[in-house]
This record gives C-alpha cells, sequence and structure tokens, in this order.
C-alpha cells in the first residue's frame, strides 16, 4: 500500500504531532474502556437493607457463584467454638502435690499436739475445741467439735486415710473448671474401713487441699481457634437463574443481601477503589495498544480511518462482551472472533493478533477475573486466524468456522473436566460454543466488504473485482491501447510470481499492474506498443517534450485511477511503478541533439516525479515493468540474454537508489530475479518449426 515514508520519519514539529496523535488516541480508548468497565450494565432493581421486608419476590436475573461471608464467618466462629482451651502448667505437678501434701501434713500434725495437749492437760471438750480453732484455723467449728472427742490415735488413723485419698487425686493434672469434680473424687477415695462420720471429716480435709495444677493459655488457645478458623474453607453460594432470593414478605436477612448485592440487584454504591483499578487497567491497556500499533503497524497507525475502525471495532465488541459478562452461557456467545477475523483481513494479523490479546483480557476482568473466558477468547481468536489468511473465498469462512467451533468446544470442555461440572454443562457450554462460531462467521461474512468501504480499507474481494477483464476500466485499455493492456498483463505474470517468491501480496501486486499504465490511454500512440509499427512521432519531437510527454501518464493514470473510482492503494502504484528514475532514452537523445555534453542537459528534468516505490509490491512492479519491456526488445529470448537483461534493470534501479525505501533485503532481490528468469522462459519458451506442409498435430486433431 502507499504510506509516504514521511509519515514514519517525522521529525521536529511531526514528532510532537505525532506525540499528540498518540495521546489523544490513548484517552479516546481509555475513556472508553473505562466507561465500559466501570458503568453497571443492569440497574439497580432493589433497594433493601437486612431487617427490611420485601414487598415483592425478587428472583436472579441470572446464575452466579459467590462466597458468603456472613456464611463463611458463622462456620468459622463454630469452628472456634470447638476448640477446647489450651492449658499450660501452674507448677511442675510433683511441686505441687509435695507442697499440698506437706500441708496436708501441718494441719493434721497441728491437730495432732491440740489433742496432746488436751490429754496431758485434761482439757474438757470447750476447751479442746477452743483450741483447736485457735491453732487450726482452716478447721471449721463442726470440724473441731468432731475432732475434740477423739483420741490422738483415732485421730491420726483419719489423717492418714485423709491423706491417701489426697495422695491419689494428684495422680494427674487438675484444671480449675474440674476442681469440684477432683475435690469430690477426694472425700470418695477415703477408705470404707471408717465410719461414715469419719469417712466425710478425713474427705473434707483431703478436698480443703486441692488445687488446680493447670491454668488456661489464652493466648495459645486464641491461636488454637485462630487456626481452626483459618481450616474453614470460604462458603461459595450457587445461584441459578430464576431461583428466588426474596420472597414477597419476608424479612431480608444479611444472606439475602449478600445474594442481592452478588447480583448486582441492590442500590448502587461508588467503590472508589474498584474505579481507580478500572481506570488504571483501561490506561495500562490503551498505552499497551497504542505503542503496539505505532510500533509494529505504521501503515494502521497513520491511517486515521483504519485506526478508527480498530477503535470503533474494540469498543463496540467491548459492550456486548459487558452486556453478556457474567451470563453463565450468554458469556460464551458473544461472538468477539468475528471481531478478530474482520480485523485480521482487513488490516492484518497482527492488528488481528492484537485485538484478540485485548478482547481476551476485557473478559477475563468483565466475568470478576475469570480464566475461561479469557482463554476462550484469545483461543478463539487465534484460531480465527489462523485458519483463513486471505478471504479470496466464501469457503474460506466456512473453514474458519469449523475450526473456531472446535477450539471454543475444545476450550470449554475442558474446564467443565477441571471443574467437575456434569454432563448437561458440558453439553450447554458445547452448544454456546457452536453458536458462537456460526454467529461469528455470519457477522464476519456479512459485514467484511461493507467495512472495506466505508472505511475506504481495499479487501481481496474488491481485488478479485477489478482483476476481472470485464472491468470497466480495463475494458476500456484492452479495446483503447491494446498493446498496453497485453504489457499490463504479462507485466502482472511476472509480478505475481516475484510476490510469491519472497511473500509479498501476490493478488494486490497483479491488480496494481493491470492499472499502472492506464494513464497512456489519454495519449496512446505516444508509447510504442501502441504504435503497431507505424510513425513514431517522438522522432518529431525533442527530448525534452518526448520526456514530458511520457510522465504525463503518472498524471493521467491518476486522473483516471479516481474518476474510475480506484481503492487509493492501487492508485498509489501508479506514481511508484518508475519511482524517481531517468527517461534513459530520452535522456540519450538529449545528449546526442547537444553532442554529448551533459553540462548542458539537465538530468533531473528526464526524471519521473515519483515518489520511489515505498513498499515490496511497488518495489516488485516497478521492476516487473522494466524487465518486460526490456526483455521483449531482445532478439534472441535465451536464457543467458534474459538473465543478462534482467540483472542489468534489476541492477540499475538498485544503483539509482530506486529500492532505498522499499525494505528489500538482498536475498529478496536475487529471489526475485530468479523469479523473473523463470517466468520469463515459460513465457518465451521456444516452439519447434514446422514445415509448411506439416500441419500440427493439434490442428489435425481439431479437424
Amino acid at each position: 500500500m502507499f504510506i509516504p515514508r514521511t509519515l514514519g520519519q517525522a521529525e521536529g514539529g511531526l514528532a510532537r504531532g505525532a506525540l499528540v496523535r498518540a495521546v489523544a488516541i490513548a484517552a479516546l480508548i481509555t475513556v472508553s474502556l473505562f466507561a465500559i468497565l466501570a458503568a453497571p450494565i443492569m440497574p439497580a432493581q432493589v433497594s433493601l437493607q437486612v431487617g427490611d421486608v420485601a414487598s415483592e419476590d425478587v428472583r436472579a436475573p441470572r446464575s452466579t457463584s459467590f462466597v458468603s461471608q456472613s456464611q463463611t464467618d458463622a462456620a468459622r466462629d463454630e469452628a472456634a467454638a470447638q476448640v477446647a482451651p489450651v492449658y499450660d502448667a501452674i507448677r511442675p505437678l510433683a511441686d505441687i502435690r509435695a507442697d499440698q501434701l506437706h500441708a496436708y501434713d501441718q494441719l493434721t500434725d497441728d491437730v495432732s499436739a491440740v489433742l496432746d495437749r488436751a490429754a496431758a492437760d485434761h482439757l474438757d471438750n470447750v476447751a479442746t475445741v477452743a483450741a483447736l480453732e485457735s491453732d487450726v484455723p482452716s478447721l471449721v467449728t463442726s470440724q473441731a467439735q468432731q475432732i475434740a472427742l477423739m483420741s490422738t490415735s483415732r485421730w491420726k488413723v483419719i489423717a492418714d486415710a485423709g491423706r491417701t485419698a489426697l495422695d491419689g487425686v494428684f495422680a494427674t493434672q487438675i484444671r480449675e473448671e474440674d476442681l469440684s469434680d477432683v475435690r469430690q473424687q477426694a472425700r470418695n477415695g477415703v477408705t470404707e474401713d471408717l465410719p461414715q462420720q469419719d469417712r466425710e471429716l478425713a474427705g473434707d480435709l483431703a478436698a480443703q487441699q486441692v488445687v488446680a495444677t493447670v491454668e488456661i493459655s489464652p493466648d495459645k488457645t486464641e491461636l488454637a481457634r485462630q487456626a481452626a478458623r483459618d481450616a474453614v474453607q470460604p462458603v461459595v453460594v450457587n445461584i441459578a437463574e430464576g431461583t428466588v432470593l426474596v420472597r414477597d414478605g419476608d424479612p431480608v436477612t444479611a444472606e439475602d443481601l449478600e445474594k442481592l448485592e452478588a447480583l448486582g440487584l441492590t442500590g448502587s454504591r461508588i467503590n472508589a477503589a474498584a474505579l481507580v483499578g478500572d481506570l488504571l487497567l483501561a490506561g495500562l491497556l490503551a498505552a499497551l495498544l497504542v505503542g503496539f500499533l505505532a510500533r509494529f503497524q505504521p501503515g494502521l497507525w497513520h491511517r486515521t480511518r483504519s485506526l478508527m475502525l480498530f477503535v470503533l471495532a474494540l469498543v463496540v465488541t467491548a459492550i456486548a462482551m459487558r452486556i453478556g459478562a457474567d451470563r453463565t452461557l450468554w458469556t460464551f456467545v458473544v461472538p468477539t472472533s468475528a471481531t478478530v477475523l474482520l480485523i485480521g483481513l482487513l488490516l492484518g494479523g497482527p492488528a488481528g493478533g492484537a485485538m484478540a490479546v485485548m478482547l481476551a483480557v476485557l473478559a477475563g476482568v468483565m466475568n470478576r477475573g475469570a480464566l475461561e473466558p479469557s482463554v476462550y477468547v484469545l483461543a478463539g481468536g487465534v484460531a480465527a486466524l489462523l485458519s483463513i489468511v486471505r478471504a479470496e473465498r466464501l469457503n474460506a469462512f466456512l473453514r474458519a468456522g469449523v475450526l473456531l467451533a472446535l477450539s471454543n468446544i475444545a476450550v470449554l470442555v475442558a474446564f467443565s473436566l477441571l471443574n467437575q461440572r456434569d454432563v448437561a454443562a458440558v453439553v450447554q457450554a458445547s452448544a454456546a460454543a457452536v453458536v458462537n462460531a456460526g454467529l461469528s462467521v455470519f457477522l464476519a461474512v456479512g459485514s467484511f466488504a461493507m467495512l472495506g468501504n466505508l472505511f475506504g480499507i481495499m479487501t481481496v474481494f474488491q481485488l478479485l473485482e477489478l482483476a476481472n477483464p470485464s472491468s470497466r476500466l480495463l475494458r476500456r485499455l484492452l479495446l483503447e491501447t491494446p498493446g498496453t493492456y497485453h504489457h499490463s498483463v504479462m507485466v502482472g505474470n511476472l509480478a505475481e510470481r516475484a510476490a510469491e517468491t519472497i511473500g509479498a501480496d501476490p493478488l494486490l501486486v497483479r491488480v496494481a499492474s493491470y492499472y499502472h499504465d492506464v494513464g497512456k490511454m489519454k495519449n496512446p500512440l505516444a508509447f510504442i506498443e501502441n504504435q503497431a509499427g507505424g510513425h513514431n512521432i517522438h522522432d518529431d519531437l525533442t527530448a525534452e517534450t518526448s520526456a514530458r510527454i511520457i510522465a504525463g501518464h503518472i498524471r493521467d493514470g491518476i486522473d483516471l485511477g479516481y474518476e474510475y473510482g480506484l481503492p487509493v492503494q492501487i492508485i498509489g502504484f501508479i506514481p511508484q511503478h518508475h519511482g524517481t528514475s531517468v527517461m534513459s532514452y530520452f535522456y540519450g537523445k538529449a545528449l546526442r541533439e547537444v553532442g554529448g555534453n551533459d553540462k548542458v542537459v539537465n538530468r533531473e528534468a528526464f526524471r519521473y516525479p515519483g515518489p520511489k516505490p515505498q513498499s515490496p509490491e511497488a518495489a516488485i512492479l516497478m521492476l516487473s515493468d522494466g524487465v518486460e519491456a526490456s526483455v521483449r526488445s531482445l532478439d534472441e529470448k535465451d536464457e543467458p540474454a534474459i538473465r543478462a537483461m534482467v540483472d542489468r534493470i534489476v541492477d540499475a534501479r538498485v544503483e539509482d537508489g530506486q529500492l532505498d525505501d522499499a525494505e528489500l533485503t538482498l536475498k529478496d532481490i536475487a529471489q526475485i530475479k530468479e523469479a523473473f528468469v523463470q517466468q520469463l522462459l515459460g513465457m518465451y519458451h521456444q516452439r519447434i518449426k514446422y514445415p509448411d506442409n506439416v500441419v500440427p498435430l493439434e490442428r489435425r486433431e481439431q479437424a
């Protein structure tokens, strides 16, 4: 395509203009994507709070899944409540046991001392009770009265029984909340050999010395309970489409409100953090996209209408994806691959790939960060691009549809297996995948040519139509300038072969070859191929006049191109097919006219207006045009002569700098030369000379 190099080599003011253009486009994309990501597609349907009574049934508009925070918190609190307290030893168990036994022994020894003194001093019962209460204050009055009636020997039996029972309960750790049970255990541990009253006394004295040996550790207990909370997985609530979320007349619970919020049915609330995140993401995607297009797709970047098509396709598709987001099947029905197909066919494969990546990222974001929609959109887009390189026939779209359907089904089945979905869900997803492929192909076929015409982008269908010999301009070229028409067809054959060899666009260069010399129709007899051996008008003209006439076919060709509505890309080949090369025949004639004095003749006056070829296809057309005309003039068209002429013509263009802007490598040029030679050998192959009295075989067969 004709893209002036100045667009890609701007400096100074142009560079600043390019920066302004990039910033403006990035801002436009950022604002558009931000609006799509942030704007709620479904308006709020209810305005309820916890405790409110619903005035009508509220049903789920779509299926969804979400993590219920209230149910998760309840489950975690329940798990924490099931955790028993964690205890720490107050002191080593042996130390506490020894201390408590020592305290018991001290009590019993004090009692024995009082009883011994009472016996020695012949104290009465009242005095003995008073002495016991005074010396052993831990005894209650009833216990002192009971002991005062005993002998020392009887007391020792009771004391020993109580000590044995006390020693037994300290065999294990004792918790604070178990003290009453353990003390009762001590009472029950007194031997039954004693009378009931003595057993109770021994048990009570032993129970008084029972203390806790462990205590609750708040820190460890809380850690254990937190671990139990953490072990509880979030509670996922699945809501099927059409489920009644809140019934008419029922109060709204926290769980009901969570369901309403998950489906976006509550009163809208501004989430500042989410808005900032959407803005940053939109800005990042816009910056990356603008950088990619400016760096790797200059042909698209510098054509405003092509860039407008790309941005418009992105925005429209993003809106469709936003509408289908979070709807289980609708997410996979939105025909995003149609956009990728259209952009790939109209603007090129790299642009289509960039569109696929952008849509895949947006699909994941719009569906709450889900991986499945992103992979689905990306795989479908790439499969569509790989399956249809050029849409020269409608069956190419059919092939693309089949491969797209298979790709969609493969992705959905893979994720269904990973998520352990049932068979019915897999069948539904596969049906959505097939519908997606069908819609994508239908939309691509229906809008491909229309969008191309609307945005001034040349499509394959246009090229095929232009290549038809019955088209108006080609028909006129054939009738008015048959020599030029034949020359153009021969150039087209050469150019197509060379383009295929180096990977350029063969159909584009063939069509451009057909129309590159249409300007000759304005003055057919000025060109030798249309003179049919008659008088050459240039024999009567000066060299400079002839040069102006010959160069005029460039201007005339551009005028005819616009008059007949040729695509601007084809018209761009007309001035490029000669570049700024010198009309060597007339320049040589001018030198002969002045006796060979090159200082008198201005060489630049004999150059074509240009520009030089700006693409590989334009360069191939220039070389094909020169080679075909030159080889036609050879007397002997054998391989050495053809190869020598091809080398001379191509090398002359290279030395003159005509291919400097065409982005051709030395390898490309070598391959083009070889393609020319092989094609010309086929065009000018030798035939057997038949004697006059021998009819060729094919003629005899026809007879």
